[in-house]
């Protein structure tokens, strides 16, 4: 029970809930969809830090999320589309590394 709790929290169940958390947050302009995405996406950021390559990157992405969900309380959806690029592109690295592995 333990490691399927681990898998959930930390795993791609919780980088694809929370991709498309950010997705639903930025279609219907709501900002408290994206602090969501950064509630579900903090156990990853936390596992991800522990990385060599994206050590300090982690929580850094936590940042962005949160500056996303200002930016679109704000109704700067292009600043916001901005903001959650790299969760979106460190999901899609991390999901290119798993699949060639």
């Amino acid at each position: 029970m333990t490691e399927f709790l681990v898998n959930v929290f930390f795993g791609w169940p919780a980088i694809i809930a929370t991709l498309l958390v950010i997705v639903a947050g930025l279609i219907w302009k709501r900002h408290w969809l994206l602090f969501v995405a950064a509630a579900i996406f903090f156990p990853v950021s936390l596992y991800l830090s522990g990385y060599p390559a994206i050590r300090g990157f982690g929580f850094l992405l936590i940042a962005f999320l949160v500056g996303a969900a200002f930016a679109v309380r704000a109704r700067k959806l292009l600043l916001a589309g901005f903001l959650v690029a790299p969760v979106f592109l460190v999901s899609a690295g991390l999901a290119y590394l798993f699949l060639t592995q």
